[in-house]
């Protein structure tokens, strides 16, 4: 009796091991199965609900962080089978789908995007993750696939996302979120955006997003604009101008006509005409420094060409952080101004990885040195 005992004991014991041995595979795949039970109820509900559900998707993101080798080929399988079915559980494409591009290998990218793209952008899912969408599109529009432009309309643009960022105790605006996504895709964003100058309901909001992202290429588009009857989309219209117009917005608002104007664009447009004559490369140039030459702060140096791309290569390696960088010495270089902007667009789209109060400071810095750039020679 005491051989049999230790025998069932033995087998016992031997079976638990096996167990143990097949959990990670088994605890992704529960995991999987808990986010599917979720869609049902916690993804239509807000509040306390919704929060509980956010938690417990991170726990599951932290696990399958930690066992990625056990966790990533039953992740793969698992959303590869989600994408096959007449109606994907949302949740399991925006976590799982999120956490490839995020985590997984290079390879992972194109099932991840196919996630991406099968998501609803009307569904509840959306509705209470989209912080966590805003970081899946944020990871993924550096592809600058134009696919995903639906998604991004419907939700940021035509909706009023803002998004936390813990680590800075910051909160991204809801037109500062449209910046960090379109403006990734450069001038495949800004061609797409004045093609929605013309729909009342998110004119204002395009005209913000084209101020950080848009170029002189927008100027025709915009200055039909101009003819608004509502001042608050003629004000953006005149910024866009001033901000990313170079001198074709300059020169388009100087040849304005403004009688048509009431109210407060009339006092906008007054307000900002005496500035037009003083739009050069030497006035905006020195704008870009924080105090006039003097002794104690003697003018700035002109950068050779060799110095200027030593400048350029920090400001990359950087992401675009001008601490220790005088933006007018850019400006006063010797690079010819178009090799120079191209290199600061590449600086611009390396920003746009950053986010934060402080990037959004530095891409505005960019932004004018690019703006007074066009200037130069003009």
């Amino acid at each position: 009796m005491a051989v049999l005992k230790k025998a069932v004991a033995a087998a016992l014991l031997a079976m638990a091991s096996v167990a143990a041995a097949a959990t990670p595979e088994q605890e992704t795949l529960d995991r999987i199965a808990k986010m599917r039970a979720m869609s049902a109820s916690a993804a239509a509900s807000a509040g306390q609900e919704a929060q509980q559900q956010r938690r417990e998707l991170d726990a599951a993101w932290r696990w399958f962080g930690n066992h990625k080798s056990v966790a990533l080929p039953v992740l793969r399988r698992e959303l590869a089978a989600e994408l096959k079915k007449a109606k994907p559980n949302q949740l399991v494409l925006l976590d799982v789908g999120y956490f490839l591009r995020a985590l997984g290998e290079p390879a992972d990218r194109a099932l991840s995007m196919q996630a991406l793209l099968a998501i609803d952008p009307a569904g509840a899912a959306v509705q209470t993750q989209n912080q966590q969408l805003f970081r899946f599109v944020h990871a993924s529009a550096a592809d600058r696939d134009p696919r995903l432009f639906p998604l991004i309309d419907k939700v940021f643009l035509r909706g009023d996302v803002t998004v936390l960022v813990p680590q800075h105790g910051y909160t991204v605006d809801a037109t500062s979120v449209c910046i960090y996504l379109y403006g990734q895709y450069g001038a495949l964003a800004e061609r797409h955006l004045r093609g929605l100058l013309g729909d009342a309901s998110v004119v204002n909001r395009v005209l913000e997003v084209l101020m950080w992202v848009g170029s002189p290429e927008s100027v025709p588009a915009v200055s039909a604009v101009l003819a608004t009857k509502e001042a608050d989309t003629f004000a953006r219209a005149v910024t866009f101008m001033l901000r990313a117009g170079g001198p074709q917005g300059r020169d388009a608002l100087l040849a304005f006509d403004p009688r048509g104007l009431e109210g407060k664009a009339r006092d906008f447009y007054l307000q900002t005409r005496p500035q037009l004559t003083a739009m050069n490369f030497n006035a905006l140039a020195q704008q870009l420094s924080d105090s006039p030459p003097s002794e104690k702060a003697p003018a700035p140096r002109r950068l050779d060409e060799a110095a200027t791309r030593q400048v350029l290569a920090v400001l990359h390696a950087t992401y675009g952080s001008y601490e220790g960088i005088q933006p007018t010495e850019l400006a006063l270089s010797a690079m010819p101004a178009n090799a120079l902007i191209e290199e600061l667009l590449r600086v611009r789209e390396r920003s746009l990885l950053r986010v934060s109060g402080e990037a959004l400071a530095d891409i505005d810095t960019t932004n004018t040195l690019i703006n007074t750039l066009r200037f130069r020679g003009r």
